[in-house]
């Protein structure tokens, strides 16, 4: 027998999230993707580049029952982080990445909120992830009424703009479901003419082996051909600094830990290229900066100091 959670209880839910930090929480039925031919050759087509656990994952991606069984739910919440521009070593850095690392900080809320659903529901089954688990976070959104998935491909909250966190709990209760939410970037096409690398295919589908973000943190190994990262050290958010939606109504983050790390402030360039592992592990500890590891921010800060635009022949450090 399925338990279905009443609108009270919900409601109730809802604002025990906000008191966490959440800013919305939204739930959609749970069941095959209704993108799944898109998404399906997306990969097919290369464009996940050498993200090898996307492809391995897929089928779970695209049926959140096969990733919980007796799943009836997908729960999905929000949580905004730090909009002002921030660097380090005079390079930038995309906003999230300025303060701690979100997986640590949201999953430790997002489980308070699971503990809190479990005592009221013991019996039924739950799983949470923070962008580490098969689960099409932005797509259950947009179902769930939270947004809608922009041309730049992010998630985009009428309320709130892009700078948004997503967490996503599979549960096996009925919950009330929101409606999947319309698009409302019409004939804007900023976020697609911004792009320096020209990464996107069409609208909202990204060639990630031309996303200045995919290459400066998932990418191992040395540069090929590489284009002008724009000063961008890890990540990028030119096409979300241009969305007049996240222009307008981001409210940027209340919680501490995704404010830029003072330390940052003293660092430079000369220092980045020379950092050891000890001095890497040790600046960069719960930060989401550690996702490039050592190798990665030197042959970043290398190529962006050289200033050029063709191939790059940098031997990847240990």
């Amino acid at each position: 027998m399925v338990d279905s959670v009443n609108e009270n209880t919900w409601i109730a839910w809802q604002e025990h999230a906000r008191a966490l930090g959440f800013r919305e929480m939204g739930a959609a039925p749970a069941g095959p993707v209704k993108r799944q031919e898109e998404v399906t050759q997306w990969v097919a087509g290369g464009n996940h580049a050498e993200m090898h656990w996307y492809a391995r994952s897929l089928e779970k991606r695209l049926n959140p029952k096969l990733a919980l069984p007796g799943a009836e739910s997908v729960i999905v919440l929000t949580m905004p982080y730090h909009k002002e521009a921030c660097s380090l070593g005079g390079f930038k850095l995309a906003r999230y990445a300025c303060g701690d690392d979100y997986h640590d900080v949201v999953l430790k809320k997002l489980r308070l909120l699971g503990h809190h659903m479990h005592t009221a529901f013991p019996q039924a089954t739950y799983r949470a992830y923070v962008d580490t688990g098969p689960v099409l976070e932005r797509y259950w959104a947009e179902q769930a009424g939270l947004g809608w998935i922009g041309k730049n491909g992010n998630l985009i909250s009428r309320r709130d703009g892009s700078y948004l966190f997503l967490a996503s709990i599979l549960t096996s209760l009925k919950v009330p479901y929101g409606q999947p939410h319309e698009p409302f970037c019409g004939s804007c096409r900023a976020c697609l003419d911004i792009c320096p690398t020209d990464a996107f295919i069409s609208d909202g589908l990204l060639d990630s082996r031309k996303c200045i973000s995919y290459l400066t943190i998932e990418h191992r190994g040395p540069f090929q051909n590489a284009p002008d990262f724009d000063n961008w050290l890890f990540g990028c958010d030119l096409c979300q600094e241009v969305c007049p939606w996240t222009q307008k109504f981001s409210p940027g983050s209340s919680e501490d830990a995704f404010l830029p790390r003072e330390s940052y402030a003293s660092i430079d360039a000369q220092v980045m290229e020379e950092l050891t592992q000890e001095d890497f592990s040790a600046t960069f500890r719960k930060s989401p900066i550690k996702r490039t590891k050592l190798a990665g921010i030197i042959r970043n800060v290398r190529h962006l100091k050289a200033g050029i635009t063709g191939s790059e022949n940098l031997e990847e450090q240990e």
